[in-house]
């Protein structure tokens, strides 16, 4: 821990020269004007004065308009950023509020205008002030969620995290104390604003905060890294399973297959980690089911039953009959519509990305099975019962208002000028940098030719 008066643990080459930013071409720093994120800005401010040949930095300040003085405050930031040469940005979240959920809301609108920034500034990491107060309070909101000490959210947050599979968003701060940044910022004379929903016992963080002993937070960093360690355990042992090339497999129609026998091998908690990333997976999801929903999915596989399927989160899954392996597929039901504009991209029922490279605007939206034995019936192409429930499931491209291209379908060409790829939305949304090296593992077994 850093004695909230000791600055020689506040210096800038300790805190940002072990993430390598010297190797990029642009930095967003996140700053709302709170004295964690001006802290942030100006050591890395500090940082990159310091080296041969910095990369351009640009100060982003999200206005999320909740407040009649937010914009005020914002323009603030711009002034103090002026005042020190510092490029500096407003992006105002615009879009209706939404009744209830404003809190998680505005976390959503933050980070996306965020990275709309960083791709416009071409900069490969974002830069945000959460602290070890934060991460504490992240700790202790999770565990009043949890449903058990084997939470995989207890390690709470990583101090890196790929962001729509292309920008990293680091947390430089994780183990620096707000007091410390606060010392730091009274040292230089510069004033920072207190947001007051940071009081605002409606939310739960406040409340959180407001009960948090500061007596046990070294007990609860302790189980922190307990949880650490205990979800790399387990990603360490469902990714050495992963090694074998039998243990996931996609097959022609996109099923997913998992081989019973080396999932049987597994320790429950692994059993548990495999089943909600495989059923996230075949269902599109950006989050794997809930522990409990976890571990009926794993004692499902792993138990003699009458019922050979099950449903959830979007997914069915069949347990192994004579092919040993349990299949994972997305359910027929609540898939999207969706216009593709040209040269627009769309992510497609979380599983698939679609570009359009053409003039004119399409259609992706599933075929019903009546179109697709017409089509099937009119292009001459055989599909057995499992090729023809995955593409019931799939995207097709429509013309008119009828089915004109399946890009499932190996013999079937779809339209030159539509670009259609896997989406992995469990990982290639939001990615902690925990999980970093089980995706690998998952990506390359799935991507295997």
């Amino acid at each position: 821990m850093l004695n909230a008066g000791d600055l020689t643990h506040l210096q800038p080459s300790l805190i940002f020269a072990p993430h390598a930013l010297e190797n990029t071409g642009a930095l967003i720093a996140a700053v709302s004007g709170g004295s964690d994120s001006l802290a942030l800005l100006f050591l890395l401010h500090d940082y990159l004065t310091g080296l041969d040949n910095p990369p351009r930095l640009l100060a982003v300040t999200v206005d999320h308009r909740l407040r009649p003085e937010s914009t005020a405050e914002a323009e603030n930031v711009g002034r103090l950023c002026q005042r020190f040469g510092i490029e500096h940005q407003i992006l105002s979240w615009t879009d209706p509020k939404p009744a209830h959920g404003i809190a998680a809301a505005a976390r959503e609108a933050r980070y996306r205008l965020l990275l709309k920034a960083a791709r416009e500034a071409h900069a490969a990491c974002i830069l945000t002030g959460h602290t070890r107060n934060d991460q504490i309070e992240t700790y202790l909101m999770r565990k009043a969620r949890s449903q058990g000490a084997a939470s995989r959210g207890l390690a709470a947050m990583a101090d890196n995290v790929t962001l729509e599979g292309t920008v990293q968003l680091l947390r430089p701060f994780l183990g620096i104390t707000r007091e410390a940044l606060r010392v730091y910022l009274r040292a230089r004379d510069i004033p920072w604003v207190d947001d007051p929903s940071n009081v605002n016992i409606a939310y739960e963080r406040p409340r959180i905060r407001l009960n948090a002993d500061k007596e046990q937070e070294e007990r609860i960093l302790a189980e922190i890294a307990a949880a650490t360690a205990a979800r790399k355990r387990d990603n360490d042992r469902l990714t050495a399973a992963l090694a074998d090339p039998a243990s996931l497999w996609r097959d022609a129609a996109h099923q997913l297959h998992v081989d019973a026998a080396i999932f049987a091998s597994l320790p429950e908690s692994v059993q548990s980690l495999f089943a909600g990333l495989v059923t996230a997976l075949a269902g599109g999801r950006r989050f794997m089911p809930g522990e409990a929903e976890r571990s009926r999915i794993a004692h499902f596989l792993t138990t003699a039953n009458t019922v050979a399927r099950m449903t959830q989160g979007g997914a069915l899954i069949t347990r192994a009959g004579k092919n040993k392996t349990h299949i994972f597929r997305r359910e027929q039901r609540n898939l999207p519509m969706d216009e593709l504009a040209p040269h627009a991209t769309i992510i497609w029922d979380g599983r698939y990305r679609l570009h359009n490279e053409g003039t004119a605007t399409v259609t992706i939206a599933p075929a019903d099975s009546c179109s697709l034995a017409a089509f099937l019936e009119r292009k001459g192409i055989a599909a057995d019962a499992a090729l023809r429930r995955a593409l019931c499931v799939a995207p097709v491209i429509y013309h008119d208002g009828a089915p004109c291209a399946f890009p499932l379908l190996e013999r079937e060409e779809s339209p030159s000028h539509i670009r259609i790829s896997n989406h992995y939305a469990l990982f290639d949304h939001v990615l902690s940098g925990h999980d970093s090296g089980l995706a690998e593992a998952v990506r390359l077994r799935l991507e295997h030719k």
